[in-house]
């Protein structure tokens, strides 16, 4: 019996991971460069130091850690872990025309200097500041390969290769870089993702770069993928919620008739 409700405490905890992932992919489908987060379940040795039916917390930006999104159970041998790696499906470009909106075509993200560290983005909504530099919309500094890049008054051109011309002379190339694993990113809010510690960033070659000027990548999410899968993530928690109610009805049931018989 005690079996049962641990099944059903696993299934709903599964559910409940899912539906927060879900929830934040359908958030971010209007997000410029977004990609969204997978769910999988998966069996993992258990860890000696963790307690068991703990919850790993989201990632800032309601992003869960694509690691293990919450350990859902614990077994003798095994735990069932929920998943969520980023899904780097390219997502749909659309044309602007604005000279400072760039986007990437196949494998690449982009550098920018958020907080005194380095992050990574597949969104090109970039801008000019009042000092002359491109930066995001929030006002972090795009990198480029020799560091944040500043602009002179002129006609502004990005070439395919990430060159920064400005009235045809170069000023800078745009830092793309790619990742061994990138599935093992993890959202940091919005559009903005970090990298495991012991993962590097390695720069792509110039002549792999696909940069296209005036287009910018929208975000990967189907909103009506994502709230079929909402619905149904739903349905299943609801049902083994019942389950457990019922299990716990009939473990009392039983308790009672034998604290009688005693």
């Amino acid at each position: 019996m005690l079996k049962g409700l641990r099944s059903a405490e696993t299934a709903m905890n599964i559910q409940l991971n899912k539906l927060n992932v879900l929830a934040n992919n359908l958030a971010n489908v209007n997000t410029t460069g977004f990609k969204q987060v997978l769910t999988e379940v998966v069996e993992r040795v258990p860890d000696a130091t963790a307690r068991p039916g703990t919850t790993a917390a989201p990632a800032a930006g309601g992003a869960a850690s694509p690691a293990t999104a919450g350990t859902a159970a614990r077994g003798k041998d095994l735990v069932l872990d929920v998943r969520a790696p980023i899904d780097l499906t390219q997502g749909p470009l659309r044309r602007t025309g604005e000279p400072t909106h760039v986007a990437l075509r196949g494998d690449g993200f982009f550098k920018v200097r958020h907080r005194g560290r380095e992050f990574y983005t597949r969104s090109g909504d970039f801008t000019i500041d009042a000092r002359r530099r491109l930066v995001t919309r929030s006002g972090d500094p795009v990198l480029g390969t020799g560091g944040p890049i500043e602009l002179p008054d002129g006609e502004l051109r990005i070439t395919g290769d990430g060159r920064v011309l400005v009235d045809g002379a170069q000023v800078a190339r745009l830092a793309v870089v790619r990742f061994d694993d990138p599935g093992l990113l993890r959202h940091v809010g919005g559009s903005l993702m970090d990298r495991p510690a012991k993962m590097p960033a390695r720069p792509v070659p110039e002549n792999e770069v696909e940069v296209v000027q005036g287009m910018l990548e929208e975000s990967n999410a189907d909103p009506v993928k994502t709230m079929v899968a909402m619905i149904a993530a739903q349905r299943a928690f609801q049902l083994e919620s019942k389950v457990l109610q019922n299990a716990d009805h009939v473990l009392g049931k039983a308790v009672n008739e034998l604290s009688r018989k005693a």
